[in-house]
């Protein structure tokens, strides 16, 4: 299919032409030297752990595809590229079916405010005269919605129409310093919530380093907290169900079936933390991974059987305090991060435990945070659950989304409005022989670490074993436990 050129007006058409033909020459070529930038990948995970679900996306300077639109696309969202090179439309038209791209000139884009969730703009606006710049940063402010997201990034330099070389192509380009882009986003009325500026070596010939500049910013506005796939399903009950017993014993026969990446994507979330506080040490496995990283850890564990085994941790400088999440024995701002993995469903009021994680966090630090791990909305313990066991002992249905959401609107009421949401994969695994064997030894472990001790245990085993063999009869030897990390920072750090 060939992608016609008279979508441009007459005043813009050559200017457009010079810019796409690098982008034409080069092809994919282009997408092999730089879609695996770190910074831009990192970008893209920013922007996929806050966007509403089915946001509208346009990518501006699009290319082929990859990484930005097809990650997104990939995501469930609606996304739309423009480019200006026909080639780089072509390739992305086949290589990302799920978006749609379109040839433009984003300068003749018609006005569109609040039209779009998020704009991603990777290195696209090099080779436009500096008035033409300034206009394009102005309509991207406009066409974002209330509360929607940019993620940019540029060459800062000061010139303009310089001649270079790149990649084998001579172009024209233009540029400020990454201090005046900062300046004219927030003139364009967005706020500023990370930027960074990084070098990087492209792998072809004759190229030497590039210094990039990488911004996130928000539009004011909107509503406090938006709807996130990670914390549905949806609709969300009215309340919260009240507190599941926690059992130690039912707790360790499930900690030495799984296999968890929940625990290093929190510890890696706290990689410019230096006072860590956790919330429900439980048997001291988070606690391990952060101490191992993080110079000063205390935890708070509300069970004093959990409470003398993690003493031990001393050595490893960790101080063990007993508490209860509701009302946390530490003074106002004492640690820069804060961490409760699993643990809001056992508390007796969620909303009182993370405004007490608020409080105790330090506002000041410049990399403040607190950090909440709870179910996935397709958790396929927790559906079995259920559907298998709550009916039967009489309690009310498990929703960890609504905890999530109630956890991230309590936050923004204290200032944590850069609230993101990250998958994590967790499986329980059970090696033993057979689909029979695996059911039955599911069966057992389940039940006891759901509900030990109840007196319709035996019950819940046997009520658990059909749906346990159909699982297991696929050849599957593991269910998904698949946890969601909320992390949100206060606006006092920007």
């Amino acid at each position: 299919m060939t992608v016609e050129s008279s979508v441009f007006p007459s005043q813009l058409l050559g200017s457009a032409k010079v810019a796409a033909r690098p982008f034409d020459v080069l092809g994919k070529t282009y997408e092999d030297t730089y879609a695996q930038l770190p910074e831009q990948l990192a970008a893209i995970e920013w922007l996929l752990a806050r966007l509403p679900e089915r946001a509208r996306v346009m990518d501006i300077g699009s290319g082929t595809g990859r990484p930005t639109a097809e990650l997104i696309a990939a995501a469930g969202h609606d996304v739309t590229g423009y480019d200006v090179s026909s080639t780089m439309v072509e390739l992305a038209r086949t290589q990302v079916p799920h978006a749609r791209f379109e040839l433009a000139d984003v300068r003749t884009l018609a006005d569109a405010p609040g039209q779009w969730d998020a704009v991603t703009a990777f290195f696209p606006l090099l080779q436009m005269p500096r008035a033409d710049l300034d206009a394009t940063l102005a309509r991207i402010a406009d066409w974002l919605a209330p509360g929607g997201l940019l993620v940019f990034a540029t060459v800062p330099f000061d010139a303009e129409d310089e001649e270079i070389q790149w990649m084998g192509q001579t172009i024209r380009c233009t540029s400020y310093p990454a201090e005046t882009y900062l300046q004219l986003l927030r003139k364009a009325g967005l706020d500023i919530v990370h930027e960074q500026i990084s070098v990087f070596y492209p792998d072809f010939p004759g190229m030497g380093a590039e210094e990039h500049l990488f911004v996130h910013a928000r539009k004011p506005g909107g509503p406090t907290v938006a709807p996130h796939a990670l914390a549905g399903p949806y609709p969300l009950p009215a309340s919260y169900r009240g507190p599941h017993e926690l059992s130690e014993q039912g707790w360790l026969g499930m900690e030495a079936r799984f296999e968890r990446s929940d625990i290093g994507l929190v510890a890696d979330a706290l990689a410019g933390n230096t006072r860590v506080l956790d919330v429900g040490g439980g048997t001291g496995a988070v606690v391990r991974e952060i101490a191992a990283r993080v110079e000063s850890v205390t935890t708070v564990e509300p069970h004093a059987a959990r409470e003398d085994s993690m003493r031990p941790l001393a050595a490893r400088g960790v101080t063990v305090l007993p508490g209860r999440a509701e009302q946390l024995p530490v003074g106002d701002g004492e640690f820069d991060a804060i961490v409760a993995t699993w643990v809001l469903h056992y508390t007796d009021d969620p909303d009182a435990a993370v405004a007490e994680m608020a409080r105790a966090v330090d506002r000041t630090h410049p990399e403040a945070r607190i950090v909440i791990v709870q179910g996935a909305p397709d958790n396929e313990l927790i559906g079995l659950w259920n559907r298998t066991c709550a009916h039967l002992i009489g309690e009310p249905r498990d929703h960890q989304g609504f905890l999530l959401t109630r956890a991230a609107h309590v936050l923004a009421e204290h200032g944590f409005d850069d609230i993101g949401f990250t998958r994590g994969r967790v499986d329980v695994v059970f090696p033993e022989e057979g689909a029979e064997a695996k059911a039955r030894a599911a069966a057992e472990v389940l039940a006891d670490f759901w509900n030990t001790g109840h007196p319709r245990l035996a019950q819940l085993r046997e009520a658990l074993l059909p749906a346990l063999r159909e699982h297991f009869a696929t050849g599957t030897d593991r269910f998904s436990d698949d946890a969601v990390m909320l992390t949100a920072r206060p606006r006092t750090v920007r």
